[in-house]
């Protein structure tokens, strides 16, 4: 054939993989029908990995690059989230809701206004020089409380009075003990929630949210309804154990990666002068350390300082920190040997996960200019 002849097989074939994305999306709207009928969420995590693991092993079996599946059910996943994440109108104008949000003069205060009110949603925003007036409060059906850290149980326990019985007080705060301690003293229905997001994010499709149980009731239950429409991954957990597992995934984390930030900045090379001889993953971790010191430092400070576990998690750090540095100046190589097979134990069940998620990223990395 000639090369226009295959250029129009080509063609043809391209209407007819349009044609089943066509068909595909027709089901999609149909499963969002029976989802919001049902009170269902939008993001199932199980299912979802259901879809990629099968369309993985029938992209093999007809000889594809697992890169090219993923990338074709990744974008047919995104269109189906983004489908399902818009209200059905009659839906919308049956479940329109008063939202308040305080301190939403803020980053992630914006952010939640936006994500709401693009559903449909009556917004409107406290800051911290505004007069609270008690019928404006009366008037919401949701007061999410997105004020610093430090203020968040002060302010929680001034508004518990204010908000209606029938009504919902909430948080976003990342950490849970005091601060649902404080919305305990809620006239009507009180929930602990933590966006585990920043503010830059463009949705809350697959974001975690934990949410911790206070005082429930219909509006809580809407709340999480709401949220998992939006696309969210939901937790739930307890005040204490949430702020347990903080310590681990926050203060751990992020204080690794400042020591490694300070250490880079007292190292007497210039950033510029190692990025030549970068390889995918230090990009990648120099990504994680430039994207926490791109931001403001009351954050992280308030994370790192408020934390009730951060000494232990620190403590533990820095005696990891300093045995590891000794056997490497003794050149222990079998307790080098040792070490290394302890963690590798420890993160046994994840590694497949761990290497495939990295060379995913690695790919990326490698795809850009």
């Amino acid at each position: 054939m000639s090369l226009d002849e295959l250029r129009a097989q080509l063609d043809d074939i391209d209407g007819r993989l349009l044609q089943l994305v066509a068909e595909r999306l027709q089901l999609v709207r149909q499963i969002k029908a029976e989802k919001q009928r049902d009170g269902r969420h939008l993001f199932d995590r199980t299912r979802e990995q259901q879809v990629l693991t099968l369309a993985e092993a029938r992209g093999a079996k007809l000889g594809l690059e697992a890169r090219v599946t993923r990338a074709v059910m990744g974008a047919l996943l995104d269109a189906s989230h983004h489908l399902q994440q818009t209200p059905l109108p009659e839906q919308a104008n049956a479940e329109r809701k008063r939202i308040v949000i305080v301190g939403g003069g803020g980053e992630m205060g914006r952010m939640l206004a936006a994500a709401f009110a693009a559903r449909g949603h009556h917004l409107s925003v406290i800051e911290r020089d505004d007069e609270v007036t008690p019928s404006a409060v009366a008037e919401a059906d949701i007061v999410m409380v997105a004020v610093p850290m430090t203020d968040a149980a002060r302010v929680c326990a001034m508004f518990a009075p204010l908000v209606r019985q029938d009504a919902l007080l909430c948080d976003i705060n990342s950490l849970k003990v005091d601060v649902c301690q404080a919305l305990t003293a809620s006239r009507g229905e009180a929930l602990g929630t933590h966006p585990m997001f920043g503010p830059t994010v463009s949705s809350l499709r697959r974001q975690k949210v934990v949410l911790c149980s206070v005082k429930p009731g219909p509006m809580a239950s809407w709340l999480e309804t709401e949220l998992g429409r939006m696309g969210a991954d939901l937790i739930h957990a307890s005040p204490e154990h949430h702020d347990a597992m903080m310590a681990v995934v926050q203060v751990l984390t992020h204080f690794g990666i400042m020591v490694v930030g300070r250490a880079l900045s007292r190292s007497g090379h210039s950033l510029d002068e190692s990025l030549p001889f970068t390889s995918p993953i230090y990009r990648l971790e120099l990504s994680m350390v430039g994207r926490l010191f791109s931001q403001k430092p009351e954050l992280y400070r308030e994370i790192l300082m408020s934390n009730p576990a951060s000494r232990e998690l620190r403590e533990i750090f820095l005696d990891q920190a300093q045995q590891l540095s000794r056997t490497i100046d003794e050149g222990d190589a079998e307790q080098f040997a040792n070490a290394f097979k302890e963690v590798h134990q420890y993160f046994a069940a994840f590694s497949d996960e761990a290497m495939a998620l990295s060379d995913h990223i690695i790919a990326t990395i490698m795809a850009r200019p």
